[in-house]
């Protein structure tokens, strides 16, 4: 790599710009339009194979719609109770059976436009004519004798053969008369023949127009062309290496077991149909990818040269110790303005460096100042309605008994009052938070007695974890107040803190009256968009309070789940983010 850039280095940038055009968009541009053209033909070749295919899949469909035909034409003669109960009969005058025979005839059509049915049979007094024959005049027949030797209940006979007095290509189906006998044995069973029209399939192929040659064969024979040879009077074609080697799409299919070749020819000289159906867009092509593209380049490269020039000049014949303040070239010139605005831009940049990093230390000061702001006036903003429940449950005990208790609430009281005055630091221990959780639920308890049960689980990793403080009891005092005081039965709170992966998990759970639907998503969505704005104007702002001290502390990582059901009770889960940069827990 450093030896071609050295070299480059040594070529004038003229030459380099011409190279780069030649490489760069040149070649590209002629690997593009050859790319083009083999995308051009072979699409043309995909359509081509794409019609050979609908081709094929047309004489399959054909082929197949006329056995299919007459299998179902020959099923209905052969499930005819009738007509096996006749045929399995034996006479003994051809006037007995040609009196059975009449009304069968006249009841049962066996042929129609499409097929013509013959029933064969060995028995006594069968006098052959009409839709009836002697099977054993017909023992040597080649479809017979296909018959006999393939183990399918069912045979397609495809040959040139005897019929009707004469030789001619014919297409049969032939079975056993009568399907519901089970034998594995095929000799002198009466038969049925269902005598399909070759001419009409062959008129089919023929009619259907297709573009491309089609021969379809059967083995090394040829049973059917649109690109016939002979007639119905002839024998088949032979199957040739011209048209093996030349067919540009093959399909097989089974019909009743035999396996049946298309061959579809190709049309010949397809990429050059290709090239020149799309001559004129070729064309162009090179104009629009070679011609135009040299003549503008050589325009723009004289311009920019001889700027570029006109820049080394000036630059060379500067003193070294003036390169710090170059010079501007003639008005208008481009490069001399680009030299003009690098030197403004320097002076612009030292400027910068300074003034943007005092003013960025300012911003950092007013910054602070302001969460600071926003931090006490949100601690100034915590209702302690429920410390004046607490004075009056004591207050009122101690007048109506003498307790020694009394002064254990005092203490508990004592706690909550601490932990609201000092607010020297904006966060606390884990352990220290359910201190006062407990503390504020002792008291609650002690006003509403067995109407309140609650339980506190703190895993140990998780009590010297920090976190702002009276934000859990905050919830705590939301379930007491929220979900007890309007129930009549007792109510029981659960207070769990535990820790998942890397997050600090609190749930406070209350079996009291629960949170009405609508009004659950209102509280999630309060919660998700506070501010110091939202509760400005709020009355009851306990909730919303402390989770904006737990967004402003997490930097916007915490997230709030509720689960409520009305008359049930209610399910809040607090996740804080562990790594988040915290303040450090004390030594």
């Amino acid at each position: 790599m450093n030896r071609i850039v050295k070299f480059l280095n040594r070529i004038s940038i003229s030459h380099k710009l011409y190279m780069m055009l030649v490489l760069c968009v040149f070649v590209p541009l002629l690997v593009t339009d050859f790319l083009f053209a083999v995308i051009v033909i072979r699409t043309e070749m995909d359509e081509d194979e794409a019609v050979m295919k609908n081709i094929a899949e047309s004489v399959e469909f054909t082929m197949s719609d006329y056995c299919d035909s007459a299998y179902v034409f020959l099923n209905s003669l052969a499930s005819d109770r009738a007509i096996n109960q006749f045929i399995e009969s034996e006479y003994g005058s051809p006037l007995s059976f040609y009196e059975e025979r009449y009304p069968l005839v006249s009841r049962t059509p066996f042929s129609n436009d499409r097929f013509t049915a013959t029933i064969y049979s060995l028995k006594k007094g069968v006098v052959s004519g009409g839709s009836f024959q002697d099977l054993s005049r017909y023992t040597d027949t080649s479809w017979y004798k296909e018959y006999l030797s393939l183990p399918n209940r069912y045979v397609l006979h495809i040959d040139y053969d005897q019929i009707y007095w004469r030789e001619q290509r014919v297409i049969s189906l032939v079975s056993v008369c009568n399907i519901f006998r089970k034998s594995e044995s095929k000799e002198n069973k009466p038969l049925i023949k269902v005598d399909m029209s070759y001419s009409d399939i062959q008129q089919a192929i023929e009619n259907a127009k297709y573009s491309n040659t089609v021969y379809v064969c059967l083995g090394d024979r040829v049973v059917f062309s649109n690109d016939p040879k002979g007639g119905v009077n002839t024998p088949f074609s032979e199957l040739t290496n011209d048209i093996t080697q030349k067919a540009a799409f093959l399909k097989s299919f089974n019909l009743m077991d035999k396996t049946i070749d298309v061959y579809v020819m190709g049309n010949e000289n397809i990429m050059a149909k290709a090239l020149s159906e799309n001559a004129r867009l070729f064309v162009l092509l090179i104009l629009l990818n070679l011609i135009i593209p040299a003549v503008l380049y050589r325009l723009f490269v004289k311009s920019f040269i001889d700027r570029l020039r006109t820049l080394t000049k000036f630059i060379e014949t500067n003193d070294a110790d003036s390169l710090g303040t170059l010079g501007q070239n003639e008005k208008g010139d481009e490069i001399s303005t680009l030299t003009q605005a690098y030197n403004d831009m320097t002076v612009r940049i030292n400027s910068l460096i300074d003034n943007e990093y005092k003013e960025r230390l300012r911003r950092q000061d007013m910054d602070l100042a302001r969460q600071r702001a926003e931090l006490h006036a949100l601690h100034s903003q915590i209702n302690p309605h429920f410390l004046f429940n607490a004075l009056e449950s004591i207050r009122m005990h101690s007048l109506l008994k003498k307790e020694n208790e009394t002064a254990r609430m005092v203490e508990k009281l004592a706690i909550i009052q601490r932990q609201n005055v000092e607010w020297n630091e904006d966060s606390v221990r884990v352990s220290d938070e359910i201190r006062f959780v407990e503390a504020y639920l002792e008291l609650q308890k002690y006003r509403f007695g067995n109407k309140l049960m609650y339980e506190i689980a703190v895993d140990d990793e998780c009590e010297n974890i920090r976190l702002p403080k009276i934000t859990l009891v905050t919830f705590v005092e939301n379930a007491c107040i929220h979900g007890m005081e309007n129930k009549t039965s007792s109510c029981y709170i659960f207070v769990r803190v535990t820790k998942e992966n890397s997050e600090l998990v609190l749930e406070v759970e209350d079996t009291g009256t629960g949170i009405p639907d609508d009004e659950c998503r209102k509280l999630i969505e309060d919660i998700e968009n506070v501010s110091m704005s939202t509760i400005e104007d709020r009355k009851s702002i306990g909730i919303l309070n402390a989770a904006l001290r737990l967004k402003m502390y997490t930097g916007g990582r915490v997230k709030f789940e509720i689960e409520s059901e009305h008359g049930v009770g209610t399910i809040i889960t607090i996740r804080v983010p562990i790594e988040t940069d915290f303040p450090k827990e004390e030594e």
